[in-house]
């Protein structure tokens, strides 16, 4: 039996993980290449830092073929890999002991084509509102930013942010809430020292 081709892309995820953990580089080559940009924006959300979220996701690609045998595919790869990459993360904030501020504006956040034409007081006060929104986010507490970011930007349920963090829903509700909440103080105490 051959194994799947890189140009494939009609090839279930299963079968590339089944040739993966067989051994077949290309098959790894070709989930990483359907998981990649995923998990680059998803670590860029956490992060703010595309150099730094490139490193991540370098990171957990290596992990996760290392550790390749020990998935079971009881749940979603991706699901899998994204816990890999939280953990690099982590490991990554550890050591430079904070994490790298988030960046004003995120990639996609403009429409490609034509460019709106904006003058550069309204470019300047978006950048700064963009920038004190993710700064507000970068100040909440680990955990918290986590559920923010997976509920937020990544579009999880509950159910599915519970998988990922290895937490009960009920949990997800608890910090889900309370991340909102803080954001609001932090982005009521900024609009209060502005105005």
């Amino acid at each position: 039996m051959s194994s799947p081709t890189i140009e494939s892309q009609s090839v279930p995820i299963r079968d590339l993980i089944d040739a993966a953990q067989r051994g077949d580089t290309d098959a790894y080559a070709q989930v990483m290449a359907r998981y990649q940009d995923r998990l680059y924006n998803a670590m860029r959300n956490f992060v703010g830092c595309p150099i730094l979220a490139e490193d991540i996701v370098q990171d957990a690609f290596v992990r996760a073929f290392v550790h390749l045998g020990s998935f079971r595919q009881e749940s979603a790869f991706y699901t899998w890999l994204y816990r890999i990459a939280l953990n690099a993360r982590h490991t990554y904030a550890e050591k430079q002991r904070r994490l790298v501020p988030m960046e004003s504006v995120p990639d996609g956040a403009r429409p490609h084509g034509k460019r709106s034409v904006e003058s550069p007081s309204a470019a300047i006060e978006r950048n700064e509102s963009c920038e004190q929104v993710q700064n507000a986010i970068g100040r909440l507490d680990r955990s918290f930013r986590e559920v923010l970011v997976l509920r937020e930007f990544e579009g999880y349920d509950y159910q599915k942010i519970a998988e990922i963090l290895k937490i009960r829903v009920g949990t997800v509700r608890s910090r889900l809430s309370r991340a909102r909440s803080q954001l609001r103080r932090e982005l009521s105490a900024y609009e209060q020292s502005i105005n």
